[in-house]
């Protein structure tokens, strides 16, 4: 799998919902493609590729966490100024 460095992500923390659902509808494509030849052949490196699938898998779920905290957050801001708004 490879990413596009040429994306217009100026860093990893400006990527958001979009850039994380990009990366990993590329992941499940790979695989998919992988899985669904006509043939099957476990290569070499596979054991390698799925360990740093793995470990792109818990990065694509970890960040995808900090975004909806963040996003919580400023939901729960909102609403407290709502809230004084309407006393």
């Amino acid at each position: 799998m490879t990413i596009d460095s040429s994306s217009n992500i100026k860093s990893i923390t400006d990527m958001d919902r979009q850039c994380l659902l990009s990366v990993s509808s590329k992941l499940i494509e790979d695989l998919h493609n992988k899985v669904n030849l006509k043939r099957f052949r476990a290569s070499q490196d596979d054991e390698v590729k799925i360990k740093f699938t793995r470990l792109l898998i818990q990065a694509l779920e970890a960040h995808n966490r900090m975004l909806r905290d963040g996003e919580l957050e400023d939901i729960k801001t909102r609403l407290d100024e709502l809230e004084k708004e309407m006393r």
